[in-house]
């Protein structure tokens, strides 16, 4: 099941797929508790850094940026709390 193939599948689900788990291989190595971060703050981030990802052309990579500038934006927007890592 691992190996399965997305070639039937929507291209832009695919790389919701590879950005979601890139973001996650990233919250493994965060120096700050994993739990500074809500859940529902963390879907807000994914979703506008989905967004930032679509309107840059979906380039291969950044997603960190990505992440950290959605971070920001919402942040700035007061739709988040500010996460300090504290």
């Amino acid at each position: 099941m691992a190996n399965r193939k997305k070639q039937n599948e929507d291209p832009v689900e695919g790389s919701r797929e590879t950005i979601e788990r890139e973001l996650e291989r990233e919250g493994q190595n965060r120096t700050e508790p994993p739990d500074r971060i809500t859940e529902d703050d963390e879907d807000r981030i994914r979703a506008r850094a989905y967004e930032i990802w679509e309107r840059e052309g979906r380039p291969d990579g950044g997603h960190e940026r990505h992440w950290h500038q959605a971070e920001k934006e919402l942040e700035e927007e007061g739709r988040i709390s500010p996460h300090t890592g504290e």
